[in-house]
């Protein structure tokens, strides 16, 4: 028993499926989440008042992307990772990750990833509406245009536009069975837009939105809160930290992406994929260690947290990184007695 613990532990295989656990659990999580706020919405006299009289067209987009269409999208991403886990288990336990049931339900995960994203096309939308809107309408009190724009409008624009296609592309080159060079150039393709859309510039843009001068609970932000020294800290390992892992990870994929080689250095991606996982374990620290949310009620402390951050699961990453160097190191010192 104690060896099969230990076994398990120093397997990348089986810390492929731990990640694939984490994408479920908070994917679940915020479905569930997601739709209890959506109900919330409804049954909050406040804010229905509010936004009954605005003009209908606002009233349709704001419960269509805060409410139905922000719901559907996390339970969509509960399929996703139901598939994520059921093929990293099989890959864990069969070994083969060309195996018939794998490929499929790889394919399933990446078509649900895909739709998830496309699903918040309205929150675009609304974000854009809001922003160039001369009417007087709501969203949450009086939160500036330029904030909503910044922090959701454009990440998920760019999401819709640049990691969708990529991910069904990678799915068709699945479903095809082309060759592994053509496969292994559509995963970094696919990995090089996430590092940059969905973690770089979506974290980026929410220090920009931190950046607008607004007043809330008695607190001003902008340049002033920037400028304290955590904040700071936290804005530099944000801005240009996760640049630099971007910048790292097309680096490390470009020769495969462009053909000229048909491996990857496994020690370059594990680091890659370490750097990323510590990313988010240091937001653990930093947003605790400074009081939170409560202490700090702000964009940037409400995107962090932990029980708002969808992309939280993303610290499994750190422990993947560091077994998969581990174990490539002790695979490498094997051959080379040899």
């Amino acid at each position: 028993m104690r060896d099969s613990i230990k076994n398990n532990l120093g397997s990348y295989r089986f810390w492929i499926f731990v990640v694939a656990l984490s994408y479920f659990g908070y994917a679940l999580y915020f479905a569930i989440y997601g739709l209890g706020f959506s109900v919330g919405l409804i049954f909050n006299h406040v804010i229905f008042d509010a936004v009954s009289k605005n003009p209908w067209w606002w009233f349709i987009l704001y419960y269509g992307s805060e409410g139905a269409l922000g719901t559907l999208a996390g339970f969509i991403r509960v399929i996703s990772g139901s598939f994520a886990v059921y093929s990293s288990y099989l890959f864990w336990k069969k070994k083969d990750l060309m195996f018939p049931s794998i490929r499929k339900a790889v394919s399933k995960t990446l078509l649900f990833e895909a739709i998830h994203f496309f699903s918040l096309g309205l929150s675009v939308i609304a974000s854009f509406v809001y922003f160039f809107s001369s009417e007087p309408l709501y969203y949450f009190g009086h939160t500036p245009g330029l904030i909503y724009v910044l922090v959701a409008g454009i990440p998920l624009l760019l999401m819709i536009l640049i990691v969708s296609p990529s991910l069904l592309n990678l799915r068709r080159k699945i479903n095809k069975i082309a060759g592994d060079q053509d496969i292994t150039k559509w995963i970094c393709i696919t990995g090089v837009a996430y590092l940059f859309v969905v973690f770089w510039i979506n974290y980026s843009m929410s220090w920009a939105g931190v950046l607008v001068p607004y007043t809330r609970a008695q607190q001003q932000f902008g340049l002033e809160f920037l400028l304290a020294p955590f904040n700071f800290i936290s804005f530099v390992i944000t801005v240009f930290g996760l640049f630099l892992i971007a910048i790292f990870g097309l680096k490390f994929t470009l020769p495969v992406i462009q053909k000229k080689s048909t491996q990857l250095n496994i020690k370059n991606i594990s680091a890659v994929i370490t750097a990323l996982g510590g990313y988010f374990m240091f937001n653990v620290f930093f947003y605790y260690l400074t009081g939170g949310y409560e202490s700090n009620p702000s964009v940037w402390y409400e995107v962090i947290g932990p029980l708002h951050n969808p992309y939280f699961w993303c610290l499994s990453f750190l422990f993947l990184g560091i077994v998969i160097m581990a174990h490539f190191k002790t695979k490498k010192n094997e051959s080379d007695k040899y």
